[in-house]
């Protein structure tokens, strides 16, 4: 495990929710902690950026609740979730390593 305000955390976050080792509520707490709250971006690369900033646009809108969903259209389910998790993931092994 990394530092929160280590940007290696948010790839650990992503491998250990792509490895089933935490759930979407976590990964989205997490993720939304170290990124917007611990990082305020700082130390991203731009590929870097525009992907975790698009993941943390999808993972604020996560719910789990199929109440919320009669509500407002605009919550992502866990497989929305998960398919922007890999796409990101995809992404950002474009670039060069950490």
């Amino acid at each position: 495990m990394y530092d929160k305000s280590d940007k290696r955390r948010l790839y650990w976050l992503i491998d250990q929710y792509l490895s089933c080792k935490i759930n979407e509520n976590t990964f989205c707490d997490d993720f939304h902690e170290t990124l917007v709250n611990e990082m305020y971006y700082e130390g991203l690369t731009d590929i870097e950026h525009k992907a975790f900033s698009d993941l943390s646009d999808v993972s604020q809108r996560f719910s789990e609740y199929e109440e919320d969903f009669k509500l407002w259209a605009g919550f992502v389910t866990a497989e929305e979730l998960k398919q922007k998790i890999i796409e990101t993931k995809e992404k950002l092994q474009e670039q060069s390593p950490i």
